[in-house]
């Protein structure tokens, strides 16, 4: 699945994100980097129907977002929050369920196929173990990885993200940035998520969008656009990035007063 997005602008009272010019083409990973405030989130909600642009265009394979019907475009984009408290003590396996949601009918009953999405879903991640345990009883690296089981149940082409490791221990951020890398490597899922480390950008074949309050957006690959000085005018801190040779990585660092 292909999106565009054309010189779009959007927020709620008045824009808070302006001109975002982008195509994100089928099996590609983006990264939305920039620092609190500069309107990440109210760019997701645009461009998942959430809100109405206020000016521009966001296209998926050529058809304006509000020409989609909202359960054929639930079939196409999956959403994975940043975090989510049900409202009852649902089973893992129960949340994972939820996304079968838009391929079933109005009776809701579970098909065979949906219980081998469910399965095959908890199976990818590694978490069948956690199917009958209580979503509100686990760790927050578990439920981030319930969520991201549910978007997988969803069998859709693009998985939206927001900060997929936001409040998660180390462990748990390398758990589900793994599994974020496998879904584009091995499945060709395009994935857009939001976060707020410039490491994000160094991820393989990763490309980034900088939303900048003050200056012009930059996108590209991630190798090319995190750069020290990018980084610098978008956060305001001194930092060096590292490239680790033996394993090659690169990592950015902040050199605090």
């Amino acid at each position: 699945m292909r999106m565009e997005i054309q010189d779009l602008s959007c927020g709620y009272q008045g824009a808070v994100v302006r001109n975002v010019t982008l195509n994100v083409d089928a099996g590609e990973l983006w990264c939305v980097l920039g620092p609190n405030g500069v309107g990440k989130t109210t760019l997701f909600k645009t461009f998942l129907g959430l809100l109405k642009p206020l000016g521009g265009r966001v296209l998926f394979d050529g058809k304006d977002l509000h020409r989609w019907r909202h359960k054929e475009l639930a079939k196409r984009i999956a959403y994975v929050p940043q975090s989510h408290e049900p409202p009852f003590p649902f089973l893992v396996e129960e949340v994972v369920a939820m996304g079968r949601n838009p391929h079933q009918s109005l009776i809701g009953r579970m098909r065979a196929e949906d219980r081998a999405a469910v399965d095959g879903a908890l199976s990818l991640l590694g978490i069948g173990h956690l199917r009958g345990a209580r979503y509100t009883r686990i760790s927050g690296g578990e439920r981030q990885l319930t969520l991201l089981a549910r978007a997988i149940a969803q069998e859709t082409a693009m998985l939206v993200l927001d900060e997929p490791t936001a409040n998660l221990d180390f462990g748990n951020q390398a758990r589900v940035l793994t599994s974020i890398c496998a879904l584009a490597r091995d499945l060709k899922k395009t994935l857009v998520m939001t976060t707020h480390v410039p490491d994000h950008g160094f991820l393989p074949d990763c490309k980034v969008i900088m939303l900048s309050k003050d200056g012009p957006h930059r996108a590209g690959p991630g190798q090319e656009v995190v750069t020290e000085e990018a980084i610098r005018n978008l956060y305001h801190i001194e930092n060096r990035i590292i490239h680790v040779k033996e394993y090659g990585k690169r990592t950015c660092i902040p050199l605090y007063p």
